[in-house]
């Protein structure tokens, strides 16, 4: 049994795990709330207002329209009533809810298209 290979393996280990978790924590440490731009398809979203604690329309009730991954975590998305969640650019929302996995939502409005 050669001790220098089973410690030069070992401290290996070590240092990859160690690595790979902070690492991971880098790159997770920034999702907490909400993002700075919401991409759907073609279609991207900018955050407009501040946060709310639940999610409204002037026209009504909002109708939850589908979910998002941000990180490791689900994040719902609300839609104005009679609104669905659509893979044509043209039949979604211009304006949706996310949830901000601290108790908040954030209203996104569909960015213009730039001629």
């Amino acid at each position: 049994m050669n001790w220098r290979a089973i410690g030069c393996g070992t401290l290996a280990i070590v240092v990859f795990l160690a690595v790979g978790l902070w690492g991971m924590s880098k790159a997770f440490d920034r999702l907490e709330g909400c993002p700075d731009r919401l991409q759907w398809g073609d279609r991207v979203y900018l955050p407009t207002g501040s946060h709310r604690p639940q999610p409204s329309f002037a026209e009504g009730a909002p109708v939850e329209i589908g979910s998002t991954f941000i990180g490791l975590t689900t994040r719902t998305v609300w839609g104005p009533p009679g609104s669905t969640s659509s893979p044509s650019a043209a039949d979604r929302p211009s304006r949706i809810y996310l949830d901000c996995d601290d108790g908040s939502v954030l209203l996104f409005a569909a960015e213009s298209p730039v001629p």
